[in-house]
C-alpha cells in the first residue's frame, strides 16, 4: 500500500473514532440541554453523562458537562470533583476555550484566584480580547488584592460593549476596594437598571448605600434582592444593619431571626465558599463563616465587614454567551 494512501486511510480511521457516534451526540444534546435548563435534574443529568462517559471516555463535552453539573450542585466536595471534570476535558482538547472560563470561575469560587488567572491567562492568549474572560480576569485580580488593575481590565471591557453587565459589576467591586465608594455606587447602580435583577448586585449597591448613610435606598436595594433571592442570608443580614440604622430595631431583629432559624436547620457540612480578601471569621455562637460580629446574632455589634459574592452567581450573562459553543465541543 503506498505510503500517502496509507495515510489517507488512517486519518479516516482516525476521525471515525474521534467523532461521537450519533446515539451519543444525541445523548449529550439532551443532557446539554436540561442542564442548561431552568428546570435542570442535576441527579439525572450526572447519571447519563456518567453512562455516556463509560461509552465514550474521550468525549471532552461529556467531561464539561459533568462538571458543569458537579459546580451546579455546589458542594465544596462536588466542585473538586468538577474541576477534575474539566481537567479531563482539557486534557482531550487543550483548545476547548470555554472550559477554561468554567474552570477559572470554579477556581475563583474556591478562592484561588492565582489558579483562576492562570486559566484565564491562557484562554486569552487563543482568543485575544474577549469580553467573558476579561471580565472574569478583573475579578480575579481583585481578589488577589490587584483592584487598580481590575479596574483595569474591566473598564477595557466596557470601552467595547459598554452593556455588559458582569464587567462593570466586577468594577464596582474593584472600586469599593479601592474605598471609591461613590463610584462604585454609580456602577453597581447601573447594573442594577440594566436587569435582569441579580442579587449579588443588590447585595454590593445596598452594602455601600448602608455604609454611605442612605439608609432608605439600602432598605430598596436589599429587598429587591430578597425577591431575587429569598434563601440568602447575607441580603437579611444586611438588611438588619440597613433596618438598625434607621432605628427600625424590631424589623431587623426579624430579618436576623430568620438568619438563626436557616443556619439551624443547615447541616454542618454544607459548603460556603472560601473568598480571598472577604472576612470569614465565624458569626460569634454560630461557628460558620458569615459576617464578623462582636456578639451572638441580633445584638448591636454587627459590624461592617463586608459579604461574600458568588462568582457563579453574578456571571450569567457571560455563561449565556459562552454556551452555544459547548455544543460544537467534540
Amino acid at each position: 500500500m503506498p505510503a500517502y494512501f496509507r495515510m489517507v486511510m488512517c486519518a479516516a480511521i482516525a476521525a471515525q473514532v474521534n467523532a461521537p457516534p450519533a446515539a451519543i451526540q444525541e445523548r449529550l444534546d439532551r443532557a446539554r440541554a436540561d442542564l442548561f435548563s431552568r428546570a435542570a435534574h442535576l441527579n439525572d443529568d450526572v447519571r447519563e453523562l456518567k453512562q455516556i462517559l463509560a461509552l465514550d471516555p474521550r468525549s471532552a463535552e461529556a467531561h464539561l458537562l459533568l462538571g458543569v453539573a458537579y459546580s451546579t450542585m455546589g458542594s465544596r466536595e462536588l466542585k473538586g470533583e468538577a474541576v477534575a471534570e474539566f481537567r479531563q476535558a482539557l486534557d482531550v482538547n487543550p483548545g476547548l476555550v470555554p472550559v477554561r472560563f468554567y474552570l477559572a470561575r470554579l477556581y475563583l469560587d474556591l478562592g484561588r484566584a492565582a489558579r483562576a488567572r492562570q486559566e484565564l491567562e491562557a484562554a486569552l492568549e487563543q482568543v485575544p480580547g474577549n469580553p467573558e474572560f476579561l471580565a472574569l480576569l478583573g475579578e480575579a485580580e481583585r481578589q488577589l488584592k490587584n483592584p487598580r488593575r481590575a479596574v483595569e481590565v474591566t473598564r477595557q471591557v466596557l470601552r467595547s460593549d459598554d452593556t455588559f453587565a458582569p464587567a462593570r459589576y466586577y468594577l464596582g467591586l474593584a472600586l469599593l476596594d479601592l474605598g471609591q465608594r461613590d463610584e462604585a455606587i454609580k456602577e453597581l447602580e447601573q447594573v442594577i437598571r440594566s436587569g435582569p435583577l441579580g442579587a449579588d448586585a443588590c447585595l454590593a449597591l445596598g452594602t455601600a448605600y448602608v455604609e454611605a448613610g442612605r439608609s432608605a435606598e439600602a432598605v430598596e436595594a436589599l429587598s429587591q434582592g430578597l425577591r431575587v433571592d429569598p434563601a440568602r442570608s447575607e441580603l437579611r443580614i444586611a438588611l438588619a444593619r440597613a433596618y438598625r440604622s434607621k432605628g427600625l430595631l424590631d424589623k431587623a431583629e426579624a430579618q436576623l431571626a430568620l438568619v438563626r432559624l436557616k443556619r439551624a436547620a443547615t447541616p454542618a457540612s454544607s459548603d460556603y465558599p472560601q473568598v480571598p480578601g472577604i472576612d470569614r471569621t465565624p458569626i460569634a455562637g454560630d461557628g460558620r463563616p458569615g459576617w464578623r460580629s462582636a456578639g451572638p446574632i441580633g445584638t448591636a455589634g454587627t459590624s461592617a465587614a463586608r459579604p461574600s459574592y458568588s462568582v457563579r452567581r453574578c456571571d450569567s450573562q457571560s455563561e449565556n454567551r459562552l454556551r452555544p459553543q459547548i455544543g460544537r465541543l467534540s
